[in-house]
Formats: C-alpha cells, structure tokens, sequence
C-alpha cells in the first residue's frame, strides 16, 4: 500500500468508524491491522487508538511505512519498523523494572525515546540482567499480540561459556522447575508441585583449560532456565555464582542470546536477528 492521504471527515467521528467507511471496500479485519500496526497518522502523529476523535481539520493518513527517527540509544539497534524494535542488550541492564531499579532499564530507555512521537514499546522477551544479546519489543500491541501468538515458532539461539566440559558433548535436556524464596530456581528430574517443565538442546562447540563453549537451543523459555538446567548437570555458566559457578573469566556473566528468529507480526516475513559473541566468549 502507498502513502494515501484521506479526505477529513465531514463532522467529529471515532477514528476506526472513519477508516471503515472511507475503506468500505476493505475486509473489516484488515483495517483493524491497518490501524494497529501504527500506519494511520493523525495530524503527523502515529494513532493505533480506535477511539480517536477527529474533526474536519484533522489531516488522516495511511503510510506504508513509518518513518523511524534517529534516536540515540545506550546499546545497538539491530532492526527497527513500525511494528517491533530489536536491540543488542548489553549486560548489566535490566530489561524491565523492579522494586530497585525502574529508571535504568530497557522499557523506561525505549519508551522516554518513543514517547517524542506518542509512541511507546511493549513487553515481548526479557533477558536476565547480566544475559547480553538479542532482545524484541513491540511498538503497538497488535504486534505484540501477533508476536505472543506465534512465539512458539520462533527460534532462540544462546551461547553459553560453562565450567568443564559437558558430558555428552550433545543433549537435550528435561527438567522441572521450582523457584525458591531466594528468588532461586532449581531443576529437577522429576516433576514436583507447581513445577514448571522446561525443555533445552546444547552442543559442545569447544573446549579450552577449565571452560566450553555450548550453543544452546530453548525449547521452552522459563525464567533462569538455562542457568538452572546447565547447573543442574554440573556445568553451571561461568560467571554465575548464584547457580554454583566458581569461575568468571572475562568479568560478567558468560550468556548470550546470539541469535532470534521469527515471523514479523505484520508482513508475515522469516526475519533472524543476530548479535556477535562478546570479546572474550569465544575461543
């Protein structure tokens, strides 16, 4: 679809009972994509509100694409579109608020920077604190209600530094998750009360001195899930004291999201994100 300039309505309406009449010969559902995507601009603004107001003086205005500011951010912008917003979170950084932090973090970061164009992200993925790597937002919640319901076929590659070298070199492994009041989760073999299952593939890359590499696929993708269940069979993240890592080779904690493949919520497309290995993690 090309920039289309809509004539003003005749007298004040609701935005989505507009589009359905000046679109009256577009499938309902379509111009509600339309308007959720965040393509219809109000006055310049970009408008995913159904129930806008407008009047005669308003100037409507489908775009094919939204126009992307240049911003500029504390981390590395991978992609970014109308609808999602991918970053190279660095370690360190929060990815939403706590009871500690609200300020510094990825959400409060993106929406301070968002909100110039009365836009504003929403919550797909989080990272762990001191996890790196490929970290999806949405910017209207149609995407990222698209984005949720297809995060099943989507692909989450990590890299992980571990203490030894695992045995098998390859595994996938099952585990079963509780978190304590520490606020720390424990993968088990069996299933107890209230846990949660949670399923990962590794392969061994290399080995050197007291460390490997693994890459690591997530099947599932719980809360510290990775830490837990490379702990759980002796080969904690290097860096990780909290899972029993007694070892910190390069300063931090030794995950990263490397790579995330997905379908964009609006075009549809195969699209795969990926974010080089931090200096250090790689042998």
């Amino acid at each position: 679809m090309a920039n289309r300039i809509l004539p003003s309505p005749r007298q004040p309406t609701g935005l989505l009972v507009y589009l359905f009449e000046i679109l009256s010969d577009t499938k309902r559902t379509r111009v509600k994509a339309i308007l959720r995507s965040g393509l219809v601009h109000v006055n310049g603004a970009s408008i995913t509100q159904h129930d806008t107001q407008i009047g005669g003086d308003d100037t409507i205005e489908i775009r094919s694409e939204r126009a992307t500011a240049k911003r500029s951010f504390p981390f590395e912008v991978l992609f970014e579109d109308a609808a999602i917003l991918v970053i190279n979170k660095p370690n360190g950084l929060l990815t939403v608020g706590n009871r500690h932090e609200k300020t510094r973090t990825v959400e409060s970061i993106v929406n301070q920077a968002l909100a110039e164009q009365r836009q504003r992200c929403y919550i797909v993925q989080r990272l762990d604190l001191y996890t790196s790597g490929v970290l999806l937002l949405a910017k209207t919640e149609f995407a990222q209600t698209r984005i949720k319901d297809n995060w099943g076929e989507s692909e989450k590659i990590y890299h992980a530094l571990v203490e030894g070298v695992p045995e098998p070199l390859q595994a996938t492994l099952t585990h079963y998750l509780n978190e304590d009041d520490r606020l720390i989760v424990h993968a088990n073999k069996t299933e107890g009360r209230n846990a949660i299952k949670a399923t990962l593939s590794y392969h061994t890359l290399s080995s050197r001195d007291a460390h490997s590499l693994v890459c690591i696929k997530l099947k599932t993708g719980k809360k510290n899930q990775i830490r837990a269940q490379m702990s759980a069979i002796g080969h904690p993240v290097a860096g990780d004291a909290k899972y029993g890592a007694t070892s910190n080779p390069i300063g931090r904690m030794c995950l990263h999201a490397s790579s995330l493949s997905l379908r964009h919520p609006t075009t549809n497309e195969m699209l795969c994100f990926q974010a080089p290995l931090p200096k250090g993690m790689s042998f």
